[in-house]
């Protein structure tokens, strides 16, 4: 990451007017859009051969899950505020959105193991848990998201201190990251995961913020530029200190994450409107098309052969079939969801 280009990237954008709603609904439901696409070309750099391209989205993936649980903080504290006894329906209201489509497409994945061959036995379950593997391809965002969700509702549920409340999502997090180490989890299940916390911490002191940006908008956007630098190359500067732990690791990847993160927020969203009408189309059902794209990356990974042709046919097909499949499933759950509701 060169040091003048990031200086010269966020120079440029500081020439834009300021986008003063840049959290509201629709903007974040257009940016979850922009990342859930930003995610599927990261996957598919790990499947694409042939150029150069598809390889600048290899490292990217952790920064956009990394704003994925900004986001996700965010939303959960904002709602907690304005809408009476939230908490009261949060397990079966809230909960239930991630979870309903979390089970529907994992059955869908376990259908599509089975024709395929893979063997579904007591261990594959069992590893599930020990050794954290997932039933949807890449799906681990979708079991740690569950877990947030849950601190988050624990922590503000049975405590009316924001701050304490805060304070325990943190420990919970860091009790998974160690936990997640210790079971040899892949260091993608928990590298991202602080930025769960700055969410929380944005949410609750906004105001604050907003004017502190409005005040000094430069300077924190060159300090901010500068962290960005320095923490990108926290791989150099653990090795330079000879710590080599899993655990320095981690706390210096989320850290890394959690600088971007305030990079993005503070340099894009506030400079860059994300609520275009297609992006909050995408924004609507980035969930479904989360889950549902590693499938489809695997089925047509079968039939297409890498060359510069086909690589070009299976991002396009990848990108296509993956949209129509997560609307339909969207739309088929939302309607069930609706009837269950009214029942």
């Amino acid at each position: 990451m060169d040091i003048v280009i990031l200086l010269l990237i966020s120079l440029l954008i500081y020439l834009l007017p300021q986008n003063k709603e840049y959290l509201n609904v629709k903007t974040t439901s257009g940016l979850r859009g922009f990342l859930a696409l930003g995610i599927i070309f990261h996957h598919l750099s790990q499947w694409v051969t042939t150029g150069t391209e598809f390889s600048n989205f290899s490292y990217m993936g952790t920064y956009i899950v990394s704003i994925f649980f900004f986001l996700s903080a965010y939303g959960l504290y904002i709602q907690n505020e304005n809408k009476n006894n939230y908490l009261d329906s949060f397990l079966i209201r809230r909960l239930s959105k991630i979870l309903f489509p979390f089970f529907a497409i994992s059955s869908i994945y376990l259908i599509y193991r089975v024709l395929d061959g893979q063997l579904l036995d007591l261990t594959f379950f069992v590893n599930l848990f020990v050794k954290g593997r997932t039933i949807i391809y890449n799906g681990w965002f979708v079991n740690v998201i569950i877990f947030l969700y849950l601190c988050f509702y624990l922590s503000f549920k049975f405590f009316n201190n924001k701050v304490l409340s805060i304070v325990l999502n943190t420990i919970f997090i860091f009790c998974f990251i160690c936990l997640a180490i210790k079971l040899g989890y892949g260091f993608w299940w928990y590298n991202s995961t602080l930025a769960f916390i700055i969410g929380l911490i944005w949410a609750k002191n906004q105001e604050k913020i907003d004017k502190i940006l409005e005040k000094h908008y430069f300077v924190v956007l060159i300090l901010i530029t500068v962290l960005l630098f320095v923490s990108h190359q926290y791989n150099n500067l653990l090795n330079y200190l000879n710590l080599k732990d899993s655990y320095s690791y981690a706390i210096a990847a989320n850290v890394d994450n959690l600088i971007f993160t305030v990079y993005f927020i503070v340099l894009f969203m506030k400079k860059l409107n994300f609520s275009n009408k297609y992006l909050v189309f995408v924004g609507k059902i980035s969930f479904e098309l989360y889950m549902i794209h590693g499938l489809v990356m695997s089925i047509l990974g079968k039939i297409f052969v890498s060359s510069s042709l086909n690589d070009v046919l299976f991002t396009i097909l990848v990108l296509m079939i993956s949209l129509a499949f997560a609307w339909l499933i969207h739309k088929a759950i939302s309607k069930i969801s609706l009837k269950l509701s009214s029942v």
